[in-house]
């Protein structure tokens, strides 16, 4: 039993004072009476000298302190272990996260879930109404206050846990407004407690009801593949794969390579002490585009961790194009230098505008359209639809950077360098300005139609940059950023993860494969493309169709390395996750059902009100 109100408790002060009472003298009126020959005993106590008389037995003084005993348990709010649903309107949260895929036995965490909240519904009293809501990777309110037990049921009966980590803290900040905003409202969550190991107190603070965690778990014992990374190597491909050990009990087991085919190519053993790491090293794969490891451990309770797909990275050199019709020498030693790029310099506009490059640099002037690929852009000299140009203004002050942490702008120093006039433009949406002097901004960068784009509004001519150590890192920087990243890995990505895929610049067509089959055009302009991850696991294919032929990348998705470790844990509405018991775990957690009994504690005391004024009147 708990006390939630335990500063209350001086309200015992009563049941003395009750008793003082009793033992005070009553005070006599005099009255004429016939004898006093059997009030002797009585007259002799009235005459003492003392002021109370001894404390004798009386059904008053007991029915009296019986009913303040009551009240004061009714002030200090006792609540007391229930398994069924007290709360007039109950707010129930069902945890879908990936950790919830674990085995206990021969069903899942998830179905185990489904079950007992379905029990929960069939136990919903008449006039007793129950919310529902997803614990997922966004809270989600399936029903509101419903009284239908068939939809409820058919409600959880949809659910499902996904590979991925839930938001626990939007889902208990959701369920407590929803509670504290419906009077006689409680919370109930099921789930394991995995994921998230402290809940914000401030997103339930205000809400004070009864909160109930039922715990969907036992077992720890769970073996997972913490990283698989593989890379080019003289003699094939060198693959790096470790395992990570979450459980009480040590662990052994099998490994195996794939190739993307599905053929064998090497296998190795494992074994591990209790919460360790094991290491393997296959210093010779034969050479393939993708690669699968495989691990088979003895004791395991998550499936979907045992299984990681690798794609080798591949350094390549982009292809640059530098259009200067007077010739820049800085600007073109600078390009040969830093980056990883063929540059290839041309001094007229001519019909390589219209083929497909990585990078597109101007120096001093300006295309109609926006080229098919990133864009760095020197002294921009006339307005078109897509850069507002207002005129060349001369400066007076002094370079200085707006946003001094910008990854462009990193070990970037401006104070030695200066400018004397520049391009003036007006707004471009989706750029920011990273330097400025005055009002006028010398650099900005940003997205425009799917294509990173770096403009510097001066003539290298015009400023002493191309002196200043600031320069070249200043290139070095922005090359880095415009440089394409398609021959690097794409992924790894989790479920739910905005992911950013870098296109090839002159793609025809784009088709995403999944890794069950289903096909999927990616409908996206520019040199980027931004997709939210699926929960589908597994290796996804990009296809690009080009005019020389067809180019295929791959990227995986895998289960968030932090749904691996599956320990339960015991979740309290408003503070920490305390850690579960491995053994028992359900059981315990199942006792954290509360019924608050102030109510019944009050109607109690109120009945014996009544028994102590009818004994008054019958003169008990």
């Amino acid at each position: 039993m708990q006390w939630m109100a335990l500063g209350n408790l001086w309200f015992a002060l009563i049941i003395p004072a009750i008793i003082v009472l009793y033992l005070l003298k009553r005070k006599v009126e005099d009255r004429v009476v016939p004898s006093t020959l059997l009030w002797q005993r009585t007259l002799q106590n009235w005459e003492a000298v003392r002021p109370w008389e001894k404390l004798r037995r009386n059904l008053l003084l007991i029915l009296q302190l019986l009913i303040a005993c009551l009240l004061l348990l009714a002030l200090l709010r006792p609540v007391v272990p229930t398994d069924g649903i007290s709360s007039d309107h109950t707010v129930l949260v069902v945890d879908t996260s990936g950790s919830m895929l674990a085995k206990e036995g021969e069903v899942t965490r998830m179905e185990r879930a489904v079950s007992t909240a379905q029990s929960l519904v069939e136990q919903l009293g008449s006039g007793k109404t129950m919310t529902l809501i997803e614990a997922g990777r966004e809270p989600n309110v399936l029903l509101s206050k419903s009284d239908d037990k068939q939809a409820l049921t058919q409600a959880l009966q949809g659910l499902s846990a996904f590979p991925g980590a839930a938001d626990t803290n939007a889902a208990y900040s959701l369920a407590g407004a929803i509670a504290a905003n419906e009077p006689g409202s409680g919370v109930v969550w099921i789930g394991d407690g995995s994921g998230e190991r402290k809940l914000e107190t401030g997103a339930v603070s205000s809400f004070s009801g009864p909160f109930r965690f039922m715990q969907m778990g036992r077992t720890r014992e769970n073996t997972a593949i913490g990283v698989f990374v593989t890379q080019p190597a003289e003699k094939g491909v060198e693959g790096l794969l470790r395992i990570d050990h979450y459980g009480s009990q040590p662990s052994r087991g099998t490994i195996t390579i794939f190739d993307g085919e599905n053929k064998l190519l090497d296998t190795d053993s494992f074994a591990m002490d209790a919460g360790g790491s094991y290491t393997a090293s296959f210093p010779a794969l034969p050479v393939s585009p993708v690669y699968r490891a495989v691990i088979e451990p003895e004791q395991d309770g998550l499936a979907e961790d045992n299984e990681m797909w690798s794609v080798p990275f591949a350094a390549g050199r982009g292809k640059a194009v530098l259009l200067s019709p007077d010739g820049n020498r800085f600007l073109h030693q600078a390009l040969q230098t830093v980056g990883n790029m063929e540059v290839e310099t041309i001094q007229q506009e001519s019909q390589h505008q219209a083929e497909a490059r990585d990078l597109w640099v101007f120096d001093g002037v300006l295309p109609d359209k926006l080229p098919d690929g990133n864009l760095l852009l020197f002294a921009p000299d006339r307005k078109t639809d897509w850069l507002p140009f207002h005129g060349k203004r001369e400066l007076e002050q002094q370079p200085k950077a707006v946003v001094p942490d910008d990854e462009l702008l990193k070990y970037v120093d401006w104070r030695d360098v200066h400018v004397a006039a520049s391009s003036e433009l007006g707004e471009m949406p989706g750029m920011k300005s990273l330097v400025r002097a005055g009002e006028t901004d010398l650099v900005r960068a940003g997205i425009m139609n799917g294509r990173r784009v770096v403009v510097i509004g001066f003539d290298l001519h015009d400023s002493d940059l191309p002196l200043r150590p600031a320069f070249p890192i200043l290139m070095q920087n922005i090359v880095t950023w415009l440089s394409p990243t398609q021959s690097a890995p794409i992924g790894p990505a989790h479920p739910g993860e905005v992911l950013t895929v870098a296109l090839t610049p002159g793609a025809s067509q784009r088709m995403l494969t999944y890794p069950d089959g289903q096909k999927s055009p990616v409908a996206s302009e520019g040199t980027t493309w931004t997709m939210q991850v699926p929960d589908q696991l597994g290796l996804y294919r990009l296809d690009e169709m080009m005019g020389n032929g067809q180019q295929t990348r791959y990227f995986a998705v895998q289960i968030s390395e932090t749904e691996s470790d599956i320990m339960p844990k015991v979740q309290r509405m408003g503070g920490e996750a305390s850690a579960g018991q491995p053994e028992g775990g359900e059981k315990a957690a199942s006792s954290v059902g509360s019924m608050e009994l102030t109510y019944w504690l009050a109607a109690l005391a109120l009945l014996v009100l009544c028994v102590e004024w009818r004994v008054y009147q019958r003169g008990y």
